[in-house]
């Protein structure tokens, strides 16, 4: 029998229940019916539907004064269980914490999907100047250092298609796809992110296929590379051997400046530095 995509599978008024669920993760605020159905180009009819159904479910709540909505307290049900029943992360957290306070920085566990490198968990800095935690944000992979990481170990079918522009972040990609692939490390220097230096290393887990990445950030003006590198490439060795890989390579690939480079404003995300989930790792990076 032929296997058939997945996405031949698709129920379109599901996928639109979740694009509904996504629009309001994404808001500052509450918001409309009107509003959904512009941002989502949905008849509003469709959107009240989906919103009434949503509710009924308690994924979205609606604030009966203006009538607007936001997430529900099931969403934060769904997050908590994602965490909770993820060997990554449930592996990962301890780790990302030793491997904080042994730098002082911040601490970010990457994971790869459909071309956006999103954050399950990150561990913040506790200095008075700190890059912030990136804890359930999602950012274009291509303009971001621990996304262009990831984005590189895809197949080669896959990064064609991923590549075919010609903007600079492909180029950035495609020029540094060997060195990428071969170190499984990734350093910026600012290039990508104004003002922030970003060390990466790719997390495998069973069979060797890569999982995600731990993404060291810190200040440019006292990034200590030298003195870090050791620590991270520990750590992902460490959480890579815990999911049942060994880490391999420590050689670094620094990104370039890049002739055309747009810095984005990332946006702040939430710290689980306090947080308790998982057995503390004894693991020291030093």
């Amino acid at each position: 029998m032929v296997k058939r995509e997945k996405a031949n599978y698709m129920i379109q008024s599901v996928s639109h229940a979740i694009d509904v669920l996504e629009e309001l993760a994404k808001a500052a605020g509450e918001v409309g019916v009107t509003e959904l159905s512009k941002r989502l180009k949905l008849h509003k009819n469709n959107v009240f539907r989906l919103l009434a159904t949503l509710e009924l479910r308690g994924y979205v709540e609606q604030n009966l004064e203006t009538e607007d909505y936001h997430l529900g307290v099931k969403s934060l049900q769904l997050g908590q269980a994602y965490l909770m029943q993820s060997d990554l992360v449930m592996q990962g957290l301890p780790i990302l914490r030793k491997l904080s306070e042994a730098t002082g920085e911040t601490v970010s566990l990457a994971v790869l999907h459909n071309g956006q490198v999103q954050y399950p968990i990150s561990v913040e800095s506790k200095r008075p100047v700190k890059v912030t935690g990136r804890m359930a944000v999602s950012f274009p992979a291509k303009q971001n250092a621990a996304g262009r990481l990831l984005t590189a170990q895809l197949s080669d079918s896959v990064l064609a298609e991923i590549l075919a522009g010609n903007t600079p972040q492909d180029a950035a990609i495609r020029n540094q796809l060997g060195e990428l692939r071969s170190s499984g490390q990734i350093i910026d220097r600012g290039a990508i992110e104004a003002d922030v230096v970003s060390v990466a290393k790719i997390v495998r887990g069973h069979n060797n296929k890569v999982v995600g990445a731990i993404e060291l950030l810190i200040p440019h003006y006292r990034a200590k590379i030298e003195a870090d590198l050791p620590k991270i490439e520990k750590a992902a060795e460490v959480l890579s051997t815990a999911l049942g890989a060994g880490a391999k390579g420590k050689l670094a690939v620094t990104v370039e400046k890049e002739v055309t480079t747009t810095t984005t404003h990332m946006p702040t995300g939430m710290n689980i530095g306090a947080a308790t989930m998982g057995s503390t790792q004894q693991t020291r990076f030093k």
